[in-house]
């Protein structure tokens, strides 16, 4: 009974908070997307990124590891999704992504914050960042039919990742009036998108569900074996295998269905998987959470 309570203690607030957002959606209240993702992605994002891989107890080879696990998952998670959607005769281009990426920003990274605390939420920023940068590369080039990597260039948060790594290989630490400022701004980023996320799920709709099940399925069962085989290759420690296999294990992103809609991919189908996946994300986390608490 307690290791319950320990699990919904975790997941609660996450579902809780993206619970807020999809109700703040469905009453038609006003909700600024594009101001609050520029906020996110451009400011508080960036700001996290340097606050949690600065402080004591993240070291260069540790997240090295954990950026060879996320390149490793999202490897296997490609080949998975390549041979799944040939086996279907469904398109690549719309069905790859859904499958690859993962919502490793807006739920990956409060689970891994309450079930592992700072040093969790640091690793994982680790692997997302992986996620987003190819995501923003690769998964825009799938869905494109060509790749740029100007977007990674433009990133504040690749930025930030070479600014923290600098600092940990130099042994920098920011002025105290900065780093509190740094702080506050990163303290807002997990708030922000789960309420982000609950809101535009509140517009999204299913529109299929055959192989949007079937994809869906394959996006959190396949994400979590993955995330352990990984693990366990990798011989990693407790707390980053737990992060390794809670990232991996998420829902589709939302970007996903963003850069269906941007190259006309059958985004009602990109929709319905991010939906679905959340959706059976419900009952799967905790249970994906009995193996590694």
């Amino acid at each position: 009974m307690q290791l319950f309570g320990a699990l919904f203690d975790v997941v609660g607030p996450v579902f809780l908070i993206i619970a807020v957002g999809y109700a703040w959606g469905r009453a038609g209240k006003p909700f600024e997307s594009n101001f609050v993702g520029l906020i996110v992605n451009g400011v508080s994002t960036p700001c996290l990124v340097i606050d949690m891989l600065t402080r004591p107890g993240l070291t260069i080879p540790a997240l090295s590891q954990m950026w060879l696990a996320a390149v490793l998952c999202l490897a296997l998670t490609a080949a998975g999704a390549w041979g799944m959607a040939r086996a279907m005769g469904v398109s690549l281009r719309a069905y790859a992504p859904p499958l690859i990426w993962s919502n490793g920003g807006n739920m990956g990274l409060p689970l891994c914050l309450f079930a592992f605390g700072e040093v969790g939420l640091g690793l994982s920023i680790a692997f997302f960042a992986v996620s987003s940068i190819t995501n923003y590369t690769f998964g825009q080039a799938i869905a494109a039919g060509g790749i740029t990597f100007r977007e990674v260039i433009r990133m504040p948060m690749t930025w930030a990742i070479v600014g923290a790594v600098a600092m940990i290989a130099t042994e920098t630490r920011l002025p105290t009036v900065a780093q509190r400022a740094v702080s506050l701004l990163g303290g807002l980023t997990v708030p922000l998108m789960l309420l982000s996320l609950g809101y535009a799920l509140s517009s999204l709709r299913i529109t299929s569900y055959g192989r949007s099940v079937a994809f869906s399925a394959a996006r959190l069962i396949g994400g979590f074996a993955i995330g352990w085989l990984v693990a366990l290759i990798l011989q990693l420690d407790p707390v980053a295998r737990g992060v390794v296999v809670i990232q991996s294990g998420m829902p589709s992103a939302v970007l996903n269905y963003l850069w269906a809609v941007r190259y006309n991919n059958d985004p009602q189908e990109a929709a319905s998987i991010v939906v679905i996946s959340t959706i059976m994300s419900i009952p799967a986390l905790p249970l994906f959470l009995l193996t590694i608490m």
